[in-house]
């Protein structure tokens, strides 16, 4: 991956968890809510996002300052789980297709299934 895509990948990241976090106001929050709405992969980013944020709260009576390696390594570790879950999707449908086509190709099933 490029080093600018990498970068924009990480500003996208940041303004999710401002988001997530109620940093945001005005067209930074608009801009940000256009992205959770377009990716499910940037939603589930944002309600990880906010899920650690609600665990902190309940945790901790006065506010906290988090440091932002945490941060970041939340948000990187939310990112791949999403990353992961959608990997998982498209192999199960890939191996799903291909082994209804084989089944179909050996004889196994005359018709394929719609």
């Amino acid at each position: 991956m490029s080093a600018r895509r990498e970068e924009e990948r990480w500003e996208v990241l940041e303004k999710i968890g401002a988001y997530a976090a109620g940093e945001l106001d005005g067209e930074e929050a608009r801009e940000a809510e256009q992205l959770i709405f377009e990716r499910p992969d940037y939603q589930r980013l944002a309600e990880s996002y906010a899920r650690m944020l609600v665990m902190l709260d309940t945790l901790c009576a006065e506010e906290v300052e988090v440091p932002t390696e945490i941060v970041g390594y939340v948000v990187r570790r939310a990112y791949i789980s999403a990353f992961l879950r959608q990997a998982e999707q498209l192999v199960h449908g890939l191996v799903r297709d291909y082994s209804g086509a084989l089944a179909f190709y050996l004889g196994l099933r005359s018709v394929q299934p719609q």
